[in-house]
């Protein structure tokens, strides 16, 4: 595979254009990988290094007509979890796309806050580095155009950067003040349409700090792209004409491609047996009494207080999210052409489950307008949302204990944060709850008092700290980590997991945080069963990040040869098919005549993942969190894994452990390497 790569050098001000070419690199985390352990030998040095590059880069499939093909991809070491790691945005590859580039690297620290500009032509490429000055960059923060954070900070960008376009298309990606303070910032980027930007198509590279290590690591806060390149990007059958594709996938499916398209992705545009559509609705009608809330306490209750905060969830999260957006039919995509409309929108922003399941249940607001505040400071400060609001509910409860007080954290009042308080007023507790999270958001994002400015590290790393501080406060034989929830990695690393109650999200893996994992809840699969699942879906999901694939449509586009969904009801999904193997193997074959085999392919790259990690001493360990235990035994209870039950009442350390051990056994023994605790 050929790519075409700018080289950005921040340090000298320098941009090389190389056109790339290795057996074995198909996208965008395969040359990640290469430059970082090849290259840049970037175990060698810290997080917030220069030579920790970020790599932005589109799949080998964008610009085709097949929907889901332009998610742009980040790679870059993480400061949280420590070592190599995948963010994606929806939609933005589509505009990427015009650059005429494929993949950019940025490694250096510029002096100054530093704008990267990419202006594709169908002849050239047009790049500079322009520059903000620091007091500029934070007045505009405050406040421009009446926007905050990145909000503002991209209409800034966009009025700056027009003429320079000139009508053509373009896009921007920037960070906000979290960038420069935490180590869990995100990178925004929002569609732009005929000069204006268009309401709901916003997306987040946001897992893992990509925006912390821009910042901190290379002093860039945006990244401007665009452009009128149109050029030839298939080798072979050309995946932009709509009558080739057509009857490339009549040898795969019985049925219409764009009919099964639809069909696939209904869970994201429209569920009409559950009336409702995107993350948002269905993944909370799926989850029920299991949702993550108040700090994933549901680890202690019983089901009938779990019922009972869930229909409030239904009365006023989902039913208010039905009737402003799902009966008003406010849909759009994230910027690419797309049949699964997935963003539904309200209040101008999109309603996606876990930004708004993270700053809302688990932090203590049930109310959905209550929680709109909450997730639009978060946003706009330049959180990653997920990452922000596992922390914030952590941060509630040990002050709601009293193991910290409202003022040492930067906030007016104790949070209201048990179920009493939900049941019996769900409005205004959500309302107190919700205004507590903006403040604090506030005080982290700008470092404000020593300890947010602790805060800002995690919630591992912070904890630490903090026992030392406030030991006479703890609860005999606790530490503040045990009132947390996260995945950690070797001495220091640690990663918000997702908002499922699934036994693969704390399992500690090279990619965590993300569904690298097997994320379906309500099941405690045999730990041998649920290593295989893992290694299933990491390689599936590897596929699509590598590719800039979207994951919404992968039950029609297939990473490996068959792939179990995660119905809730425990049903496969899978659509009859002519063609037996994997889509993407396909889809080189016939685009680029390149044969691959997609699985034995990306164990491989998990494989090189493990290994980069080691290096950096990002290695497997116990959780070190009490909750994180009782997470994984009470889930024994719920979801019928008996003879485990059993075991935890014994000694749930013991036999948590040895869960854990069997699992990394096998997911060692599959992939060859050696990743055990």
């Amino acid at each position: 595979m050929e790519f075409k790569t700018l080289e950005f050098d921040l340090s000298n001000e320098r941009v090389i254009f190389k056109p790339f070419e290795k057996e074995g690199i198909y996208g965008v985390i395969d040359y990640g990988i290469y430059l970082h352990k090849n290259v840049l030998k970037s175990y060698k040095f810290p997080p917030y290094d220069k030579k920790n590059a970020v790599v932005v880069g589109i799949g080998p499939f964008a610009g085709s007509v097949l929907p889901g093909s332009h998610r742009l991809t980040f790679f870059f070491r993480s400061p949280l979890y420590g070592t190599l790691y995948p963010s994606t945005m929806g939609g933005a590859a589509y505009t990427f796309l015009r650059t005429g580039i494929d993949i950019i690297s940025i490694t250096g620290r510029s002096e100054k806050p530093a704008i990267l500009v990419i202006n594709g032509s169908p002849s050239n490429v047009s790049v500079s580095i322009e520059f903000v000055e620091e007091e500029l960059l934070y007045k505009i923060w405050k406040n421009y155009k009446e926007k905050e954070g990145v909000y503002a900070f991209s209409h800034y960008l966009l009025d700056r950067f027009s003429d320079l376009f000139d009508g053509k298309k373009f896009r921007m990606a920037c960070v906000g003040p979290a960038a420069y303070t935490t180590n869990y910032a995100s990178i925004f980027s929002q569609d732009v349409r005929d000069g204006k930007f268009v309401e709901g198509a916003e997306d987040w590279a946001a897992r893992g700090g990509g925006g912390s290590v821009l910042a901190r690591a290379h002093n860039v806060v945006g990244i401007v792209f665009g452009g009128n390149w149109e050029g030839k990007r298939f080798k072979a059958l050309d995946l932009s004409n709509y009558d080739f594709v057509k009857k490339l996938f009549s040898e795969v499916y019985d049925k219409p491609l764009f009919k099964v398209i639809a069909e696939k992705t209904e869970k994201y545009r429209y569920n009409p047996k559950l009336k409702t559509g995107g993350t948002f609705g269905g993944d909370y009608l799926s989850e029920k009494d299991k949702t993550p809330v108040l700090n994933w306490q549901i680890a202690y209750m019983d089901r009938g207080d779990r019922e009972k905060l869930y229909r409030v969830i239904e009365e006023f999260y989902v039913k208010v999210f039905n009737s402003e957006s799902i009966e008003t039919k406010k849909w759009t995509t994230c910027g690419e052409p797309c049949p699964a409309v997935c963003k539904k929108v309200r209040e101008g922003y999109k309603t996606d489950y876990e930004p708004y399941n993270a700053n809302g249940p688990l932090s203590g607001s049930f109310w959905l307008k209550a929680s709109d505040r909450a997730v639009k400071k978060v946003d706009s400060l330049g959180f990653d949302a997920i990452e922000f609001g596992g922390v914030a509910a952590w941060i509630f409860e040990v002050v709601h204990r009293g193991m910290l007080k409202p003022e040492e954290v930067g906030i007016s009042d104790k949070p209201d944060f048990d179920v009493s308080s939900i049941l019996n007023d769900p409005v205004r507790t959500s309302e107190k709850n919700a205004d507590l999270l903006c403040q604090l958001a506030e005080k982290v994002a700008y470092a404000d008092g020593d300890i947010p400015k602790l805060i800002g590290l995690g919630k591992r790393r912070a904890s630490e700290i903090l026992d030392e501080k406030f030991k006479d406060r703890l609860p005999e034989g606790k530490s503040f980590k045990d009132f947390a929830v996260f995945v950690p990695l070797g001495k220091k690393g640690e990663v918000n997991p997702t908002m499922y109650w699934a036994m693969g999200n704390f399992i500690p893996l090279p990619v965590q945080g993300k569904y690298w994992t097997y994320y379906k809840f309500g099941v405690f699969p045999e730990p041998e069963e649920l290593a295989e699942k893992i290694v299933e879906s990491s390689v599936g999901e590897y596929w699509y990040d590598n590719v800039g694939w979207c994951r919404f449509h992968r039950r029609w586009m297939r990473s490996l040869a068959s792939v179990e969904c995660e119905l809730s009801e425990g049903k496969s999904c899978n659509v009859p098919v002519k063609w037996t193997k994997s889509v993407v193997e396909l889809l080189f074959l016939r685009a680029y005549g390149e044969k691959l085999n997609a699985e034995e392919h990306g164990k491989k790259v998990l494989a090189e993942l493990v290994d980069y990690a080691l290096k950096v001493d990002c290695y497997p360990v116990f959780p070190d969190s009490e909750r994180v235990v009782d997470l994984i035994v009470s889930a024994s209870k719920e979801f019928k894994g008996n003879k485990w039950l059993e075991k935890f009442s014994e000694n749930k350390i013991k036999f948590v452990r040895e869960y854990i051990s069997r699992t990394l056994e096998e997911y060692s023994r599959i992939l060859d390497v050696n990743w055990n605790i």
